[in-house]
Order: C-alpha cells, then sequence, then structure tokens
C-alpha cells in the first residue's frame, strides 16, 4: 500500500491515497471549501489499481475532517471523490472519455509521487491492518481502532478503520452464487481465455459500512465505543476489534491463473453521483483508447524501463454507465500476455453483460 499527498491545483485540495497489498479500504477525507468524501476501497488480491471518482458537491454542511484508509487484499483502491477534481497532467500523454455531452466521464492521469511521510504511515497502517487480518475468519469483516498516535495523528476524524478477510470460492459457481447472495456486481465466465488459463478462484466484497462515515451516529457511536476500550485498557494492549455482520456486497473478483501467472477481472458499483472516474498510470506507461464491441476503453501497458505499478503489465477497463459498474481486467507484472488477450477477455464480459 502506498500513501500518496497531491495538491489540486484548481482548489489546493489536499488528499490522501494509501496502496497496498491487502483488504479493503474506507475513509472520508472532506475539506470545508470544498465539501469532499472520499471513500478508499482496495478490492482485490495481488493487484493494486488506482482510481478516483469524481461526483457533483452535495449541499451538506460537513466539518473538517482527515482522510484515512484501511487495507485488505491488495488489487484496486476506489476513491470517490465529491466535488474535486483531479487536473495537471499533459492531456497528450493520457487519455479522456467524454459522453454524449461532452463531459469527461474517464480519463488517465499520472499517480502521485509518494513521500517519506506516505511510506512510514503506509507501513505502519500495513502491518496494523494485517494483524486483524489474520485474527479474522474467511468472510468476517470488522471495524478496529489502533492506539497508536503515529496512525491517529493523521486520522482524527474517522479514527475506527475497518478490515475484511476474503472468502476464497475455488468455484466460478460457487462465486455466482455469493453474487447473487450479497447483490455484488455479476459478470459472466469468460470463455476465450488464454491458453491454460483456468479459474483459480474468487470472492465479493463487502458494501461499506457506514456510507458517509462521521456523517452517520452508528460510526460515531462505534468509534466512541472501540476508543473507550482502549483508554480503560492496560499497558501494552494497542488493538481493539469488533466484527461487523454483513450481507451486501459492491465489489465482484475473480483470478484466472496458469502456474504463476495470472488474470484478475474486478467489477465495482460506484453510485450514481458519480460523474467522473480517474485511472492512475506511471508517466512512462503508454496508455490507448480502444473500442470493444461498440463501448470504449481504456488500455494501459507497463513500460518496459520502469516499475509497474502494482497493478500488472497490462490493464484493460470501461465503465458501463447505464449499470454504473466499472470493469477491470489486468495481470501480473511479468505477465507474457498481450493486449489481443485482455481484448478477447473484455469481449466475452461485454457479450454476457449485453444479454
Amino acid at each position: 500500500m502506498r500513501e500518496f499527498q497531491g495538491r489540486n491545483q484548481e482548489q489546493n485540495l489536499n488528499y490522501t491515497d494509501l496502496q497496498d497489498k491487502g483488504l479493503k479500504n474506507m475513509d472520508m477525507l472532506t475539506e470545508p471549501e470544498s465539501a469532499l468524501k472520499i471513500q478508499a476501497f482496495d478490492v482485490s488480491d495481488k493487484v493494486m489499481k488506482q482510481v478516483y471518482q469524481k461526483a457533483m458537491p452535495k449541499k451538506v454542511k460537513i466539518g473538517k475532517t482527515h482522510f484515512r484508509p484501511r487495507i485488505t487484499v491488495p488489487i484496486m483502491i476506489l476513491l470517490f471523490v465529491v466535488g474535486a477534481s483531479v487536473t495537471g497532467y499533459a492531456a497528450s500523454q493520457y487519455l479522456e472519455f467524454r459522453n454524449s455531452k461532452g463531459d469527461v466521464v474517464l480519463n488517465t492521469a499520472k499517480t502521485p509521487t509518494e513521500t517519506n511521510a506516505s511510506k512510514t504511515y503506509t507501513s505502519t497502517y500495513a502491518r496494523w491492518n494485517e494483524e486483524v487480518r489474520d485474527r479474522l475468519k474467511p468472510g468476517e469483516y470488522a471495524a478496529y481502532y489502533v492506539k497508536d498516535d503515529s496512525m491517529n495523528q493523521n486520522n482524527l476524524s474517522n479514527p475506527a478503520l475497518f478490515a475484511y478477510k476474503p472468502a476464497e470460492l475455488s468455484s466460478f459457481n460457487s462465486l455466482q452464487d455469493e453474487i447473487k447472495r450479497t447483490e455484488a456486481p455479476l459478470f459472466s465466465n469468460p470463455t476465450h481465455l488464454p491458453d491454460g488459463y483456468q479459474f483459480e478462484f474468487g470472492y465479493v466484497y463487502p458494501s461499506a459500512a457506514y456510507p458517509g462515515m462521521m456523517d452517520k451516529k452508528e460510526y460515531r457511536a462505534l468509534t466512541d465505543k472501540l476508543m473507550q476500550q482502549a483508554k480503560a485498557a492496560p499497558e501494552g494492549e494497542n488493538l481493539f476489534i469488533q466484527k461487523l455482520s454483513w450481507d451486501k456486497s459492491d465489489s465482484s473478483f475473480a483470478r484466472y491463473a496458469r502456474g504463476n501467472d495470472y488474470v484478475n477481472i474486478t467489477v465495482t458499483k460506484y453510485t450514481p453521483e458519480v460523474t467522473k472516474t480517474t485511472i492512475m498510470q506511471n508517466e512512462q506507461d503508454s496508455a490507448e483508447q480502444l473500442t470493444i464491441k461498440g463501448t470504449k476503453a481504456y488500455y494501459i501497458r507497463a513500460s518496459e524501463a520502469s516499475k509497474p505499478l502494482e497493478a500488472g503489465k497490462n490493464r484493460l477497463g470501461w465503465l458501463d454507465e447505464k449499470r454504473h459498474l466499472h470493469y477491470n481486467i489486468s495481470d501480473n507484472q511479468d505477465s507474457p500476455l498481450s493486449k489481443e488477450d485482455l481484448v478477447k477477455i473484455a469481449e466475452d464480459l461485454l457479450n454476457g453483460s449485453s444479454q
């Protein structure tokens, strides 16, 4: 997981983005002048991608808070940003997708540079989140609080974090049953996989337990309970966990593998208020716009001369604006696959979604 600190050129917005190898993360950041809310989600396994999603501002009075993430299985982070935009990149190097009204609904942008401070925070956060997941059984979702000043000084507004330990399902039929049970995004099993690649496992990820975070009295009550436990605990006891019940999911994940190589498919819901999605890429990566089955898609290939993002060597994705879904296909960093291999998988998914 990495934490990034950047500045929005239009609004002087400070924002933090966390990456790591673990679980889905949910936190909030607000700025009084722009009424921002950010939720971070890490929704996969060993592939990390960054996505920023912009929504229309809401007429809500919000106090100032700090952004705080959680960790889960490394794969994808989704940031839903209310009232902010991510700008300041060279349009000639990146992509823009516009709707029929001419509004940018999806683009790519340079990944912010991580700092020493972000590395330190990320390392601390990853360690605690991993410890929480180690205490959970597969399929369990929990809130937790850490008595750690190095973390909490950056998370004054939403100190209670969340962790999920995925219940990995070893058959696609079992995954489909779980998707239907939890109302997760449904997708078809690709039939044009690269030679030798087979379904390895899949899982769903819980919907945010407390959308809006500090706006919810339930979240504030949960936070107070965990902090009171921490205050009353003896010296040396620093981690406080409360398991949460859940029955709805907003993300579906499947991995297809051949030996050490794999392809990940992630489908994630986004709210109708989201108006813009930004995909992060390294400056040296190549980005290309494709049209697949009449759908505009982005394709990003990591540069051979630079270390690729955790998302792997190839990434291909698109938005289903009618169903409010974001599809992403990615592979491992040493993958032997080509753009054409991912396009065939995308064609299968698009054929399935049109039925």
